[in-house]
């Protein structure tokens, strides 16, 4: 029962991310061919700014609680549950509402001091409102992702991202006449308008919920306010620093890859186009698995750590085990794709030449991202949030260092700062890897590791043959798209035939 919960949650976070991903990126498209790559720059710029100050708001407590709920939903305390809830919310709304007073008073001055482009500043005001919502909306997450249900969360997700694209492209074309602060603004208003009604919406599910659950005392004595704040504490404080090193390196490399884009010759709206270019579309594309190991980490909080809690090893490491798998070979196709037709791609979809070295740079290290993404998940799940916080903060004070050393002072540009991040993926996974090593055994069998690169290599020999032998009857963008979409079938395929993955395991 609690493996086919375990199956059923990641699925349905799969199938979530899945249609969040195709419409983000469907939107993505839209935008850069509407509007130019400029005002996404400028927003990607603004954002890290942003989620730094959502970070301090939740506070980690998102995670905890989504742990603490686990624990108590086994002896089906629901007066706790309740109590958990409540201290969780007042929490997140006082430090919301100072998060939003502190940010409207120092950003603006920040933005002054380290940025010479005062448009990032009304980017900033449009965002602060998502302060206050997002910690919100994050509690709620974390109490469904406690209990293991999914759907409520992922109804709610689908609702904010259609209602977010939706007031986007509205916005943004209302706006265009009006140049480029404007249709960033207009971005970043569709955003906040998509976090509100997704809020509203995760709530009513929440209350909805609730009154599903009656209260009948366990008889279980009542954890005090005191000691639960102290367990939010000791899971949200490393939590928060993880994310906050995090938002913080998002943030200075916002500002430190145009600042070196400058110092090699761009001006500023040059450097914020090419920002655009390598965070709208290079990383978009680079992050496409991560719809499969998003699903993968959220699921894997609540049951590695019931688990870990009932002294299942065993099955604490078969768990951890298949989800490091399952990423490896669903990865692998995606890599080969974006190493050997990133330029293409980027080409036919958002209409952009001159990509092709920075994609094949970074599908280098795209493995790395996407365990390193998985890896997250099970560490959280074991209790190890501070050796999550410290992996982080290694490899992005070494991700920030070989920015400049690489881009300013070798002089290679973009193709510096992607090796840069590659680099950083590298040290973050093989770090982590070695952290979970130490409480779990985790084996692989050479067949495992060798059998998807022999798939991969058939898959790569079709998609050449594929664009030989069709090229009479396609042409360009579709010849192109039958390729990949053929060439990954027949991947799949040869998975199923291989019994390297098995639909049986998708069984309830």
């Amino acid at each position: 029962m609690t493996e086919n919960r375990f199956l059923h949650g990641t699925l349905i976070l799969l199938a979530t991310s899945l249609l969040l991903k195709v419409m983000g990126f469907i939107y993505q498209i839209a935008i850069i061919r509407l509007v130019g790559t400029e005002p996404v720059g400028l927003l990607n710029m603004t954002y890290p700014f942003y989620i730094a100050f959502v970070v301090l708001a939740t506070a980690g407590i998102p995670l905890a609680i989504a742990k603490i709920i686990a624990a108590q939903s086994i002896s089906g305390n629901q007066m706790m549950i309740r109590r958990t809830m409540r201290l969780s919310f007042l929490l997140v709304l006082g430090l919301g509402s100072a998060a939003f007073l502190f940010s409207l008073l120092t950003v603006p001055l920040a933005f002054q001091y380290w940025q010479k482009d005062w448009r990032m500043v009304w980017c900033f005001y449009v965002l602060l409102p998502g302060i206050v919502i997002v910690p919100i909306s994050s509690i709620i997450r974390g109490y469904f992702q406690g209990i293991q249900q999914m759907i409520y969360p992922s109804i709610a997700q689908i609702a904010e991202q259609i209602v977010r694209l939706s007031a986007g492209i509205i916005l943004v074309i209302i706006l265009k006449p009006f140049g480029v602060r404007f249709v960033a603004m207009g971005l970043a208003g569709g955003m906040i308008i998509g976090e509100l009604a997704g809020m509203l919406l995760i709530l009513f599910f929440y209350l909805y919920s609730r009154k599903k659950q009656p209260l009948v005392s366990t008889g279980e004595q009542m954890v005090s306010t005191q000691k639960l704040l102290g367990e939010i504490a000791s899971l949200g404080v490393p939590t928060t620093l993880s994310k906050l090193t995090s938002s913080i390196d998002m943030a200075v490399e916002a500002s430190l890859i145009p600042y070196c884009l400058l110092q090699v010759g761009f001006n500023h709206s040059q450097a914020a186009s090419v920002y655009g270019q390598f965070s709208g579309v290079a990383m978009t594309l680079l992050t496409i698995p991560t719809i499969l190991t998003g699903a993968l980490s959220t699921a894997l909080v609540p049951s590695v750590s019931e688990a870990n809690a009932r002294g299942q090893q065993k099955e604490m490491q078969r768990r951890c085990s298949e989800a490091l798998r399952i990423t490896y070979i669903f990865s692998m196709p995606i890599i080969v794709v974006l190493f050997f037709q990133g330029e293409n791609l980027a080409k036919m979809l958002f209409h952009l030449e001159g990509l092709g070295i920075i994609m094949q740079i970074l599908s280098l290290g795209a493995i790395f991202l996407y365990l390193g993404q998985t890896t997250i998940g099970i560490m959280q799940g074991l209790g190890m949030t501070k050796a999550v916080f410290v992996n982080n903060l290694l490899a992005s004070v070494a991700k920030l260092i070989c920015i400049y050393y690489f881009s300013v002072m070798a002089k290679t540009g973009m193709i510096g700062i992607a090796l840069s991040f590659v680099l950083s993926y590298v040290a973050q996974c093989l770090l982590n890897l070695l952290m979970i090593l130490r409480q779990v055994d985790i084996r692989f069998s050479w067949q495992q590791i060798v059998a998807p690169v022999f798939l991969c290599s058939i898959m790569l020999l079709y998609l050449r043959g594929f664009q030989l032998k069709m090229a009479w009857l396609l042409n360009g963008n579709g010849l192109l798209l039958g390729a990949i979409v053929s060439a990954g079938m027949i991947y799949f395929l040869l998975l199923l035939l291989t019994k390297q993955f098995s639909l049986n395991s998708l069984k309830s």
